[in-house]
């Protein structure tokens, strides 16, 4: 009798360690993303990994690791079953009906940079009619202008459109008078005019006095998407997305996602400077 009651303690005891151990789940994430999700020495970096590394651990129940992917690689990954979920991708549920979301984790925002000369002679909160015969500067790959009104001046004639790789390249092409407007994610803007300070390509008081941030004109969420396939790989799930909501409304409630994302915008055109009025047009 003795043996049998020590045997079912044993088993209590296993039961309820078992029970505490931590699952273990990995999540994808852009590896060339920033800054708001990149890889830097196959390490996940940026806001987004900053954001939810915080968010899971508050969630300790889950022990979870972020690896960094190409994008499509992810989304692949996602859609076959094979990956339980990557950031950060925007809500698309006809596109991805193979996904579930998070909550909203960050808003992301598409916003036009001016030279500051041509703010002070356009009201360039006006997207886009007090565009007309500026040049427009964008990334090349990046079809990121919805406004109709744009795309009718554009095949018009009265707006003049070029790529450049990347943000410096178009940033230095803006300072250099070569083209008028930037327009581009206002955080990765923001992030690069960082970098460029502290390389000393810009001076560190008046280093952006060329610059003025103009209206949004657009803005998107990022979230994590999880598979909707293979159901049976991933009993946890709907545990998991609960619990990182909650997480998510908390850092949100509580301010440490906007600490967060001060830390990747230390220039801050609109204080510094004194912009236009920055609402826009929502597109």
């Amino acid at each position: 009798m003795r043996i049998l009651v020590a045997w079912l303690l044993f088993l209590a005891v296993q039961g309820t360690a078992l029970a505490q151990t931590p699952i273990s789940v990995t999540v994808l994430c852009d590896a060339s993303y920033p800054p708001y999700s990149y890889a830097e020495n196959g390490e996940a970096k940026g806001l987004y990994s900053d954001i939810l590394r915080a968010a899971f651990a508050r969630m300790p129940g889950y022990r979870v690791s972020i690896r960094p992917v190409p994008w499509p690689r992810g989304l692949a990954a996602v859609e076959k079953g094979t990956a339980f979920a990557l950031f950060p991708p925007y809500y698309r549920p006809v596109e991805r009906p193979w996904m579930d979301y998070s909550r909203p984790i960050l808003e992301e925002s598409v916003v036009a940079f001016v030279r500051s000369e041509l703010a002070q002679q356009r009201a360039i909160e006006d997207f886009p009619a007090a565009y007309a015969g500026l040049r427009v500067g964008l990334n090349r790959g990046f079809n990121i202008i919805a406004a109709p009104d744009y795309k009718r001046m554009l095949a018009a004639g009265q707006v003049q459109q070029s790529y450049a790789s990347d943000n410096r390249t178009n940033l230095l092409q803006l300072k250099r008078q070569r083209i008028d407007v930037y327009i581009n994610d206002r955080l990765s803007i923001l992030w690069e005019l960082q970098r460029m300070r502290e390389q000393g390509l810009l001076a560190n008081s008046a280093g952006v006095d060329w610059l003025i941030e103009g209206p949004t004109l657009s803005s998107e969420h990022g979230h994590l998407g999880y598979t909707r396939t293979s159901p049976e790989a991933y009993p946890y799930k709907q545990d998991f997305m609960q619990r990182l909501d909650q997480a998510l409304l908390g850092l949100e409630a509580d301010g440490s996602i906007a600490r967060l994302a001060a830390r990747y915008s230390a220039i801050d055109l609109r204080s510094a400077i004194g912009t236009t009025n920055t609402t826009g047009n929502n597109l």
